[in-house]
C-alpha cells in the first residue's frame, strides 16, 4: 500500500527537480524577453512556436506516447518500442521537410518555414528519447536532461537577443540549439546506441503502438485548438501587440502548469502500473482528493497577489494591462489540471479513443466560444474561450473517467471550490473590490476544506508514528 504512494511521491520529486528547475528558468526570462522584444515581435515569436506545435501531432503520429506506454508494459525488450518510435520519427520528418514549400502560402509564418520544419523534426526526436529514459525508469537523467535543455535555451537566448540582437530569429535558433544538443546528451548517456543495435523490429507492436498512437493526433490537435488557437485568431481578429499581453499574462498560471505537469509525468508511470496490478480505487480517490486541494489553493492564493506580482514581474507601461487576464487563466489551469489527472487514467486504461473524444469535443466548443466572444469582446473574448473549454474539459473527463474508475471523492466540496475560484476570478478580473474580494475568498475557502486540511494533518502524523 505504501510502496505506491512512496513511488509516486518519488517519481514526482524527480521530475520536479528537472520540471521546477527548468520552468523557474523560463519564468525569470520573460522581464528579459520583455526588455529585448515589443509586444508584437513576442507575439510572432509565440506564433511560430503555435504553428509548430499544430504540425508535430501529424508528424508524428503521437508514437512519442505510445514509447513511453509500451516501454513500461515491455520492461524485457524497451529497445524495441525505441526503434519503431525512430523510425516513424524518421518518415514524419521527411514528409515535413517535404512539405514545408506549402507553409509560404501562409504569409505570417512564410519567412520562418525552414525554422519550423527544424523545430517540429527536433523536438519529435527530443520527446521520443525523454520518454523511453521514462520508460526504462532513467527518471533521474530524464530531470538533467530537462535542466540543461532550459540552461542551454536561457544562454542561447541570451546570446542571440542581447549580444547579436537577432530579434525573433535569436529566439527560434534558441531553441534549435537546445534541442539539438539534449537529443545527442540522450542518446550519449541513455545509452540509446547499444539499445539500439539490440533492437529488433516487430511488425505486430508496430501495429500495435500506432494503433494507440493514432487517435491521440485528434486528441493533441484538440489540445492545440484548446491552447493555441486563441492565439491564432488573437493574431488575426485583434493584433500581435493584443497577442504578446496574452503570451505574458499567461505565465503567472504556468506556475500552476509546471506542478501540474511534474506530476503527471508521475501520474502517468504509476496509474499505469497500479491499473495493471491492483487496480485499487482508494489510491485514485486519495490523488485525485490531494491534487485538486493543491490545484485550488494555488489559485485562491496566486489570484490574490496577481495584480501586485504581475507590476513587479513585468515592468512598463506596454504590458501594464496583462494582469487583469491572469486570474480567469488560473481557473483555467486548474481544470487543465483536473483534465490531465483523467487523461492519466486514460492513459493507464489504454483508452486513447475517449481521450480523444473528450479533447476533440472542448476544442470545438472552444473554437465557437472563441469566435463569437473574440468578435464580441476583442483580448477579452479569447479568455473567456480558453476558461470555458477548460472547464468543459475537466468535467467532461471527470465523469466520464468515473466510468472505469471508482473515484469516491467529496463531490460537494469539490463544486464549492470550484465555485470559489471562478467567482474570485471574475471579481478580481473586473476590479470589483479586488483585495476585499480575495480576502474573502481566502476565508472561505479555508473553511470549506477546514474538515481535510485536518484530516490531511492527522494522517500525516499517524504516519510520522
Amino acid at each position: 500500500m505504501k510502496h505506491r504512494y512512496k513511488t509516486l511521491i518519488k517519481d514526482t520529486a524527480i521530475f520536479a527537480a528537472g520540471s521546477i528547475a527548468s520552468k523557474a528558468i523560463m519564468f525569470f526570462l520573460v522581464p528579459f524577453y520583455t526588455s529585448h522584444l515589443s509586444a508584437a515581435d513576442y507575439g510572432i515569436a509565440d506564433y511560430i512556436f503555435t504553428i509548430a506545435q499544430m504540425i508535430m501531432p501529424f508528424a508524428s503520429v503521437v508514437i512519442f506516447d505510445a514509447v513511453i506506454r509500451f516501454g513500461i508494459q515491455r520492461q524485457d525488450r524497451p529497445q524495441d518500442v525505441l526503434l519503431i518510435g525512430l523510425i516513424i520519427w524518421f518518415l514524419g520528418s521527411a514528409v515535413v521537410f517535404l512539405l514545408a514549400p506549402l507553409l509560404g502560402l501562409y504569409p505570417a509564418v512564410s519567412r520562418w518555414r525552414w525554422y519550423i520544419s527544424a523545430y517540429v523534426s527536433l523536438n519529435m526526436l527530443l520527446s521520443i528519447n525523454l520518454n523511453y529514459l521514462k520508460a526504462i525508469e532513467k527518471n533521474g537523467l530524464y530531470a538533467v536532461i530537462c535542466v540543461t535543455e532550459t540552461l542551454l535555451l536561457a544562454l542561447a537566448n541570451i546570446y542571440f537577443l542581447a549580444f547579436r540582437e537577432l530579434g525573433v530569429q535569436g529566439y527560434v535558433l534558441a531553441y534549435l540549439l537546445a534541442n539539438a544538443i539534449c537529443i545527442a546528451l540522450s542518446a550519449i548517456f541513455g545509452g540509446l546506441v547499444p539499445a539500439l543495435r539490440q533492437a529488433r523490429f516487430e511488425k505486430k507492436l508496430a501495429v500495435e503502438m500506432v494503433r494507440y498512437s493514432s487517435p491521440l493526433i485528434f486528441n493533441n490537435i484538440s489540445w492545440w485548438v484548446i491552447q493555441s488557437s486563441d492565439k491564432v485568431m488573437i493574431e488575426e481578429m485583434v493584433s500581435d501587440t493584443a497577442l504578446g499581453l496574452y503570451n505574458v499574462a499567461a505565465k503567472m498560471p504556468s506556475l500552476i502548469s509546471v506542478f501540474v505537469t511534474v506530476f503527471q509525468q508521475a501520474w502517468g508511470i504509476s496509474s499505469s502500473r497500479e491499473m495493471d496490478s491492483t487496480n485499487d480505487s482508494s489510491f485514485f480517490t486519495t490523488v485525485f482528493e490531494l491534487y485538486c486541494f493543491a490545484a485550488f489553493s494555488a489559485c485562491v492564493f496566486l489570484t490574490a497577489i496577481a495584480k501586485i506580482f504581475m507590476h513587479i514581474y513585468v515592468p512598463g507601461a506596454e504590458y501594464a494591462s496583462a494582469w487583469q487576464y491572469v486570474p480567469l487563466l488560473l481557473v483555467s489551469a486548474v481544470f487543465s489540471a483536473i483534465g490531465g489527472y483523467c487523461g492519466g487514467l486514460y492513459g493507464a486504461l489504454k483508452k486513447s479513443v475517449n481521450n480523444m473524444l473528450s479533447t476533440v469535443t472542448a476544442a470545438a466548443v472552444n473554437l465557437i466560444v472563441n469566435y463569437i466572444a473574440i468578435k464580441m469582446c476583442g483580448l477579452w473574448g479569447a479568455i473567456i474561450g480558453t476558461v470555458v473549454a477548460y472547464i468543459f474539459l475537466g468535467l467532461y473527463r471527470l465523469f466520464d473517467v468515473k466510468r472505469f474508475v471508482q473515484i469516491d471523492a467529496d463531490w460537494n466540496r469539490f463544486f464549492i471550490n470550484g465555485a470559489i475560484i471562478l467567482l474570485q476570478a471574475i471579481l478580481v478580473s473586473l476590479q470589483v473590490f479586488g483585495y476585499f474580494v480575495s480576502a474573502a475568498a481566502v476565508v472561505l475557502f479555508a473553511v470549506v476544506n477546514w474538515k481535510y486540511i485536518l484530516r490531511m494533518v492527522s494522517q500525516f502524523h499517524l504516519r510520522r508514528k
